[in-house]
């Protein structure tokens, strides 16, 4: 059996997502970064690291597959920061949110300010034959 891991970089467009760099709670008199959600002007993040998440061998020999869809917020340095878990596969979720909170990316500009930004990722877990 062949086993196949397929992580999807682009980020799903996804209910009601920001048209513009809209900050998201606080004030503005607030010391933390301007958050934004991906959408609109707000371009998705562009990842320079990337970690494949490891398939559980439990769910291999389950024959588990499926796709773990997870809210991640990027800090203003490419880290993630925050990772929630939007669908689920519970023997999967735990494989698909170590592998993501590995990743960094370009920190997210906004009128020439790092902002943190709020993306969706999906990460497939595919079993061939």
């Amino acid at each position: 059996m062949r086993l196949a891991l397929v992580v999807l970089t682009a980020s799903l467009a996804v209910g009601s997502l920001a048209a513009h760099a809209a900050p998201q709670g606080g004030s503005k008199n607030d010391s933390a970064p301007q958050t934004v959600r991906v959408g609109g002007d707000i371009k998705p993040p562009v990842k320079i690291k990337n970690v494949a998440p490891v398939y559980p061998s439990f769910a291999v020999g389950a024959h588990i597959q499926g796709v773990v869809i997870l809210e991640a917020t990027i800090g203003t340095d490419g880290k993630v920061k925050e990772i929630k878990v939007l669908r689920s596969i519970k023997e999967l979720d735990d494989a698909a949110i170590k592998a993501v909170r590995a990743w960094e990316y370009k920190p997210t500009l906004v009128n020439n300010q790092a902002v943190q930004v709020i993306t969706t990722i999906p990460v497939v877990f595919n079993l061939e034959n």
